[in-house]
């Protein structure tokens, strides 16, 4: 268990770091807008890229764990869809309750991953990241187009589909998951001195990441919002990986693959779910409670799922 604290702890320090510099140092909203760009554009698919490249595809474990991270996923998308219809929830409210109970963060898992698996597990987490970055996106924006259809601010007059599909090809971490993925197959070996620029590169998107992540989190918490948060939280730090457990077994999924698929099921929701809400017109101060509760909750959720699995 002390093990598990002091790798999980650090990166939830680093963390909030990022947000008492945020606070009290340099407040500069372009500064934080600047390193956000610099890690999303191009640290972050330079990491997916250089992990996914070198991952191992000969085997069919990586392809039962992410089918079974789908399913695992899915349910939990019909048990709060069907909680909605039950309680008739706000359907506004509900789009962010849905992004906060899927939707994970990439950062976090990122750093998460190498201080406990180190680069073995890193193979393993941009491969996740890859194929669950489209699958939970895709869910979220299909749930904007049912329950408030009329809230896009990006576009009233391309279809849905349409606006999805361009948002997947111009996300740069689709991108370099996607030449990960051709490199690895190509079979190509890369420079020496371009390999090791990219590890470097790779190695300062972690904890940039990070205090990115702490850097937009807000402490401001609605009260009326208690409800909808508990239950979003609940879900993604304790019902979804509780699923993962028992989904991902019964794939035959185990060994450190099974530990990482419930460690990205326990994951604080993604700071980008604040983003989509607020461009799909759902509820944005929601979502920013969301976004800050489980991320300062998970840091305990997360010991303790890891701690189970040991």
């Amino acid at each position: 268990m002390h093990h598990i604290i002091s790798s999980i702890l650090p990166i939830f320090l680093i963390t909030m770091m990022g947000s008492i510099i945020k606070n009290k140092w340099i407040t500069s909203e372009e500064f934080w807008r600047g390193l956000e760009k610099l890690s999303y554009f191009l640290l972050f698919p330079i990491l997916l890229f250089n992990n996914i490249a070198a991952a191992d595809f000969s085997s069919g474990l990586l392809t039962r764990l992410i089918f079974g991270l789908m399913i695992a996923t899915s349910i939990i998308a019909i048990g709060i869809i069907a909680y909605q219809r039950k309680y008739s929830l706000d359907q506004t409210q509900f789009t962010s309750i849905f992004q906060g109970s899927i939707r994970y963060n990439n950062y976090i898992f990122f750093a998460l991953g190498a201080a406990l698996y180190g680069n073995d597990g890193m193979s393993i987490v941009a491969v996740i990241s890859a194929y669950m970055i489209i699958f939970t996106n895709a869910l979220s924006v299909f749930i904007f187009a049912a329950y408030v259809p009329d809230g896009d601010k990006m576009s009233q007059s391309k279809p849905g589909i349409v606006l999805l599909l361009r948002k997947f090809a111009s996300n740069p971490l689709i991108i370099g998951s996607l030449c990960g993925f051709l490199f690895n197959y190509s079979g190509f070996e890369l420079n020496i001195g371009i390999k090791k620029t990219l590890e470097s590169l790779s190695n300062s998107a972690l904890a940039m990441g990070a205090m990115n992540v702490g850097a937009g989190l807000r402490f401001n918490i609605n009260t009326h919002y208690l409800k909808q948060i508990t239950i979003a939280g609940v879900v993604k730090l304790f019902a979804l990986p509780l699923i993962s457990i028992i989904v991902l077994p019964l794939m035959s999924v185990t060994g450190m693959p099974l530990a990482i698929g419930i460690l990205y099921s326990g994951l604080p929701c993604a700071s980008t779910s604040y983003v989509l809400a607020k461009q799909l017109g759902g509820d944005y101060d929601l979502m920013a409670s969301i976004i800050t509760i489980t991320t300062i909750f998970s840091v305990l959720s997360l010991s303790f799922w890891m701690y189970v699995l040991a």
